[in-house]
């Protein structure tokens, strides 16, 4: 193997993680096919994922539709368990909107493909590399930490 340069191995890096990405494809669409959540319901929960505590009002401004609209799909993912209402502390008036732990993993399953690599994969490489697969992915997850931050 010659020495590459870091751009070379980012754009491999690149190249292989969307390789990777396509042969899991079929399998990562499977808990959106699974769901019973509208593509309204699922953008709103998304949202407010996004937001970690929204409104009703920013809900309906994002979303493109009206209150009322608005209204009903919270409905159902309350009555879903996946989003709670609460008083706003500072305007009684409003409500806010938080997801709950069921709507947090509703999002992740479809969302953020947390499915396990299957072990049978992992049994194909040699020691070696998964030692070096461990140490690269610990590398990477320092890395996006520093950028969180």
């Amino acid at each position: 193997m010659t020495d590459q340069t870091r751009e070379q191995l980012v754009a491999e890096l690149a190249a292989l993680h969307h390789r990777l990405g396509e042969e899991f494809f079929a399998s990562r669409l499977r808990p959106l096919l699974e769901t019973d959540l509208t593509v309204q319901q699922l953008r709103a929960l998304a949202l407010v994922q996004v937001d970690r505590d929204s409104t009703p009002h920013r809900l309906a401004e994002a979303l493109g539709v009206s209150a009322a609209t608005v209204s009903g799909i919270l409905d159902r993912l309350t009555a879903a368990g996946m989003t709670v209402r609460t008083p706003d502390p500072d305007d009684g008036r409003v409500r806010r909107v938080t997801s709950t732990e069921k709507g947090n993993e509703a999002i992740r399953r479809i969302v953020a493909h947390e499915d396990d690599l299957p072990p049978d994969l992992l049994d194909e490489l040699a020691l070696d590399d998964l030692r070096a697969l461990t140490q690269g992915t610990r590398a990477l997850l320092e890395a996006a930490r520093r950028l969180a931050r």
